[in-house]
């Protein structure tokens, strides 16, 4: 079971390892919220994220991610978003035992934090999250927005 909980996220530093579809879409939120100290280790990155090296947005390690403790240990959240679902569950269990906060992008359960969708304005925000399922979150609010007329 997840605790429901907002956190700042600005000027800590976030380490994305994985450099396809899954990890911008990570990316792109975490720069939404000014996270400005984003690392991404990948040896295989979309043109966009390349592009968001070019323009200093993001710090990208071009190679193949090695489990390192110690470099996993510099960071305050880190996101596991390999196409590998073992890498990206021995990424997420040492994240763990060293209570470093981790999104792995390929379990619903093997982890210590999720993204989630949400509706925000001057007045609240709204986080919704259907326990790994981002396609029902998704539903969700739109349901949520019908509701309240946004």
């Amino acid at each position: 079971m997840f605790f429901p909980v907002f956190i700042n996220i600005k000027n800590k530093e976030c380490l994305i390892i994985g450099g396809g579809k899954v990890a911008l879409r990570k990316i792109n939120k975490l720069l939404e919220y000014e996270c400005n100290n984003i690392t991404v280790i990948s040896d295989k990155a979309l043109k966009d994220i390349i592009e968001l090296n070019k323009s200093n947005k993001i710090t990208l390690i071009e190679s193949k991610f090695e489990l390192n403790e110690k470099l996993l240990e510099k960071y305050f959240l880190v996101v596991a978003a390999t196409n590998d679902e073992k890498i990206n569950n021995e990424i997420s269990n040492l994240c763990i035992a060293k209570n470093i906060l981790i999104n792995n992008a390929s379990s619903k359960d093997n982890m210590n934090i999720r993204f989630c969708t949400n509706i925000e304005n001057e007045e609240y925000s709204i986080g919704i999250s259907a326990n790994g399922n981002p396609k029902k979150a998704l539903e969700i609010k739109e349901k949520i927005k019908t509701y309240l007329n946004i």
